[in-house]
């Protein structure tokens, strides 16, 4: 089984982007950026619909990060502080947990477009995940981050089951911070219980920024149907030797370099891939979010994933 499919969020277009900026500054009306966000979302469906994706993301573009819709999501956390995203030159606002965190499923449709993707294809949800969230927040509530971490994954379990029943039946879980060199076993038997809670066996798990080879024998117990592994990140061969008994993202193109890659380069990498870890299926993707790139360039990436997965037959 060969898929492909994106990964997270997607860039802006120069119109929506100044659009949001003259609503910042009180010069146009939120209904008019509204409307522009719709155009760029619909222009995001129909690249994917047009690269024979096999699930359909509406590209988060009305996300400022991963974390900040669920300060409206869930209760107990508030954005707070800007603080830079791993080694990039963006910046996320730091969660703060102030009290317990739970779902309230408040503002849900205003950042999951369930009525703007197409009806009769696969539609895919990306969550942050809950160890990445615990870690990276102010914790000011809970005496143990194990806590914390097990009400996110509650409360993101609770998130699943309402996008469930508006028509998503794929998701994936953005964990960046599972891959640091000083995570704990601790701190990983923590995530694996959360994924438990959370998951329950499907999903992918969507590491990226970071060598997972030092926690891939971990992860591979995790109840989660598919790995994402960043291969800028992580030499396919530092992952032999386990068995890779999922499914396998393939994080072949490179979200973070402007550079186009050929769909030559991009077989011989999956098919690397494949031959060394023999995983049940591959999933073609980005190895991070495409936000990093201009617009323009981000689109030759997608319609990449389409010429690899042709060329692989």
């Amino acid at each position: 089984m060969v898929e492909a499919h994106l990964t997270g969020v997607y860039p802006r277009s120069e119109k929506l982007v100044a659009a949001t900026r003259a609503a910042v500054r009180g010069n146009l009306p939120q209904r008019q950026v509204d409307s522009i966000l719709e155009d760029d979302i619909k222009s995001l469906i129909l690249l994917e619909e047009q690269s024979s994706l096999d699930s359909t993301v509406d590209g988060q573009l009305n996300w400022q990060d991963l974390f900040r819709p669920f300060s409206e999501i869930f209760s107990g956390i508030q954005a707070a502080t800007l603080t830079r995203w791993f080694d990039n030159n963006t910046f996320y606002r730091k969660p703060t947990i102030n009290e317990k965190v739970a779902f309230t499923g408040n503002a849900l449709r205003q950042y999951f477009r369930a009525d703007l993707l197409p009806k009769g294809r696969r539609k895919k949800a990306i969550l942050p995940g809950p160890l990445t969230l615990a870690l990276l927040a102010e914790n000011r509530a809970y005496q143990s981050v194990a806590d914390l971490v097990d009400d996110i994954a509650k409360s993101i379990k609770a998130t699943v089951k309402t996008l469930e029943g508006l028509g998503y039946d794929q998701f994936q879980f953005n964990e960046p911070s599972i891959s640091s060199p000083d995570r704990t076993k601790s701190e990983l038997e923590w995530a694996k219980a959360a994924y438990g809670t959370c998951a329950q066996g499907k999903g992918l798990l969507q590491t990226y920024f970071g060598d997972v080879s030092h926690v891939i024998g971990t992860l591979l117990d995790f109840p989660v149907e598919a790995i994402g592994v960043d291969f800028y990140s992580t030499p396919v061969e530092t992952l032999e030797g386990y068995e890779f008994n999922k499914t396998l993202g393939c994080g072949c193109i490179d979200g973070r370099n402007s550079l186009l890659e050929s769909p030559e380069q991009l077989k011989a990498i999956i098919l690397n891939a494949r031959d060394h870890l023999e995983p049940r299926g591959i999933y073609l993707t980005p190895n991070c979010d495409l936000e990093f790139l201009p617009q323009s360039i981000a689109e030759k990436k997608v319609h990449l994933l389409s010429e690899t997965r042709r060329l692989l037959g």
